[in-house]
């Protein structure tokens, strides 16, 4: 769960800061910002779920 938060916080960082490089005409910065933010937010979360299936009779 904790990783998750990080991993949106970092995401969402990379994207702000892309944006703020983009409107200061830092054009390869910024759009390496957007890459990376888009990145990180669309890399899936590995969760470790289990599911009990009754047995059958």
């Amino acid at each position: 769960m904790i990783a998750a938060v990080i991993l949106v916080l970092a995401g969402l960082y990379c994207l702000a800061r892309g944006v703020v490089d983009l409107r200061a005409k830092r054009w390869v910065w910024g759009v390496l910002g957007l890459a990376a933010g888009i990145a990180i937010m669309a890399a899936p979360i590995p969760a470790q779920i289990q599911v009990e299936v009754p047995a059958g009779r």
